[in-house]
């Protein structure tokens, strides 16, 4: 509390690093010096703690059976539990909370983390969004994932984004030209090679003569 602030009326209590475990009742006695202490006024004021959710993330759909696509949501770090919904966002309406399976605890903060799994059926084509809703901050966090007309084919491109044929092609290639760069390395030596023995056959021819003219001297 501030003596300058209680000074001008103002008996706020500042608390510093809250946690969820200063949610509770504070009791305000305020009592008056010039009345002889006598109470003047009795306040209960009850404090609420909030922290937001994390964006949800909905990882890619996989299908444990060729008749069901599964969903998963995860969001972390918020107080207090919070309520979870899927969505279908082609029309905006809320899918069956039976479809869904919540997995929500307290991590080593002392806030909530949430896991929701949605199965539903195989469709060629799904539009969804998964909600994360903190009703005391009336904060709703939406994130959609969308499915084409083949997942399984949606995933294998992107997990193999160069065909078979693409990567032969560029092996081939990249061995053509090294093949290449040997071919010249190796005529570059021998071209060397044939420069540096007529240097030295000239030299020799270059020294025999002179030794016949000194021999006859």
């Amino acid at each position: 509390m501030s003596p300058a602030g209680m000074l001008r009326g103002d008996f706020s209590l500042r608390l510093f690093n809250v946690t969820p475990q200063d949610e509770q009742k504070f009791h305000c006695l305020v009592l008056s010096q010039s009345l002889g202490f006598q109470e003047v006024l009795s306040v209960e004021v009850t404090l609420h703690v909030a922290a937001n959710f994390s964006v949800p993330v909905v990882s890619a759909p996989h299908s444990p059976s060729q008749d069901e696509l599964t969903f998963t949501c995860t969001s972390i770090n918020g107080y207090p539990r919070p309520n979870v919904y899927w969505i279908n966002k082609t029309d905006n309406s809320l899918l069956d909370q039976a479809l869904q399976n919540d997995t929500v605890f307290l991590n080593m903060r002392g806030l909530y983390d949430v896991v929701s799994v949605l199965r539903i059926a195989r469709t060629p084509s799904v539009n969804i969004g998964c909600c994360i809703e903190n009703v005391l901050l009336q904060q709703n966090l939406t994130v959609g994932s969308q499915t084409g007309n083949d997942i399984g084919e949606r995933d294998k491109i992107t997990e193999n984004p160069v065909s078979t044929g693409e990567k032969s092609a560029a092996t081939w290639s990249i061995l053509a030209v090294l093949c290449l760069l040997v071919v010249v390395a190796v005529a570059i030596g021998w071209v060397c090679r044939d420069r540096c023995l007529q240097h030295s056959y000239a030299g020799a021819w270059a020294v025999s003569p002179e030794t016949e003219l000194t021999g006859h001297v």
